[in-house]
């Protein structure tokens, strides 16, 4: 998630996490899928064994594909620890573009995520 610091903070952030909670498990329902095929394959064998691995093939790859992809995702809308949330404090007293951000983010309701951290974080070294 790309955060840019000198625009309004999104105010989004717990709709898309709760998109992405709610597309995980049934990626991971069609990776199991994938899985109890490729055992009953391997157990009870088919008359038609090679669809029944490519099916069970792509049901793995392209759901675990899709899995790992949705949980990068995220990672990026963690809560932060007490430790983050000091560093931020110390950003803010740093940088004001920081603390504005921050204040915005305040007004939202919300804490800070760890794409706005790591974009503070980014913002510090730069100067």
């Amino acid at each position: 998630m790309y955060i840019n610091i000198s625009q309004d903070p999104p105010d989004d952030v717990l709709e898309i996490k709760k998109k992405y909670l709610r597309i995980i498990p049934y990626l991971l329902a069609l990776i199991l899928c994938g899985i109890l095929l490729a055992v009953f394959q391997v157990v009870f064998g088919s008359a038609h064994g090679d669809l029944v691995e490519n099916t069970a093939l792509i049901l793995f790859v392209a759901p675990g594909l899709a899995f790992f992809y949705f949980v990068e995702k995220l990672h990026d809308h963690k809560q932060l620890s007490a430790k983050q949330e000091k560093e931020i404090e110390e950003f803010c007293q740093q940088a004001p573009d920081i603390a504005a951000y921050c204040a915005k983010v305040t007004v939202l309701g919300r804490k800070p995520i760890k794409a706005e951290y790591d974009a503070f974080k980014a913002r510090i070294e730069d100067l």
